[in-house]
């Protein structure tokens, strides 16, 4: 998928798994007030980053790749538990100390900051266990941190003032009713507000703060733009290449691969003919901003945020 799509897709599913969040918190109905606020928040860190992982993953991976779609989405999930757990206990165990609505904010903010570690994770983890450069999967986890949690803290906040808007209609229309009997419609929009705001923000922050990515501009999914987040991206037919290029039969299993090494990106050939602005390429090229990538009958574009020097391009 697009950029521009990723993004609106984190927020709608933020949105979407943190109403899934709420439904399933809903019959919690515990005599202790912070334990029940702490498992309700952590069906909704579940949930939510259940629905960004699976964007996530969907976003790098093909559906063939469902075993790396599973463990992305697993190890995520269990992160963003913590998460929403962590978030919903601190909360409530300040708020009920003091009433000041900063505290539920502050709950919020941690859990997305959590969410925000839990998509970039399974990166790590896997950088250490393939014993890979570990700076793609930090700045991923940066990146996710710094968007889960502004946008806890925004969706937490615009989850409050919906809570006093509603609250307030609610005296207006009903008089002196027991309003806290009345209070499932803005619990509910809150979490969506809150689950949108942690899933835009987090895709925001991906996209804004790239540093270099591949534009498929002829041949399978034409238009889908891949970040290069890992040490390494594979190229190829094969079912466990990071961009599938399937249905061309010109090209290989593994037909080449993008590196990074140091500051910058070397595309790799594994002799099965992979050309760069219609130059062949023997072993191995350093790529600049903008170098069209063929092989078979499918073009990429490769882009990086700052363009390098002509210096050491062969």
């Amino acid at each position: 998928m697009s950029f521009r799509l990723f993004i609106y897709y984190c927020a709608l599913c933020g949105g979407g798994g943190a109403f899934l969040g709420w439904v399933l918190g809903r019959p919690i109905n515990l005599s202790n007030t912070i334990l029940r606020q702490g498992l309700k928040g952590m069906f909704l860190g579940l949930s939510v980053a259940w629905a960004l992982a699976l964007v996530d993953a969907l976003w790098i991976f093909s559906l063939r790749r469902l075993v790396s779609i599973g463990l992305r989405v697993a190890t995520a999930v269990s992160v963003g538990s913590l998460g929403g757990l962590l978030g919903g206990l601190v909360s409530q165990a300040l708020y009920g100390w003091r009433e000041y609505g900063l505290f539920l904010v502050l709950g919020w903010a941690i859990t997305g900051f959590l969410i925000g570690v839990s998509l970039g994770v399974f990166d790590l983890l896997s950088s250490l266990l393939h014993g890979q450069d570990l700076g793609a999967a930090r700045r991923k986890i940066f990146k996710g941190v710094l968007g889960g949690t502004l946008g806890g803290i925004v969706g937490g906040i615009l989850s409050l003032l919906l809570l006093s808007g509603w609250t307030r209609l609610l005296r207006l229309l009903g008089g002196n009713r027991q309003i806290e009997d009345h209070l499932w419609s803005p619990s509910a929009w809150g979490f969506v507000a809150l689950g949108a705001c942690i899933g835009l923000l987090i895709g925001l922050a991906q996209v804004l703060f790239k540093e270099a990515w591949v534009r498929v501009e002829v041949g399978f999914r034409k238009g889908r733009e891949v970040l290069l987040t890992k040490p390494e991206i594979t190229i190829g037919r094969a079912e466990n290449c990071d961009i599938g290029l399937f249905g061309d039969p010109q090209i290989e299993k593994v037909h080449a691969r993008i590196r990074q090494e140091a500051d910058r990106y070397v595309l790799i050939d594994e002799g099965a003919g992979t050309y760069v602005n219609n130059d062949l390429v023997y072993g191995s090229r350093i790529l600049r901003s903008g170098d069209a990538i063929r092989m078979g009958q499918s073009v990429l574009r490769f882009s990086e945020r700052q363009k390098r020097s002509n210096a050491g391009q062969p």
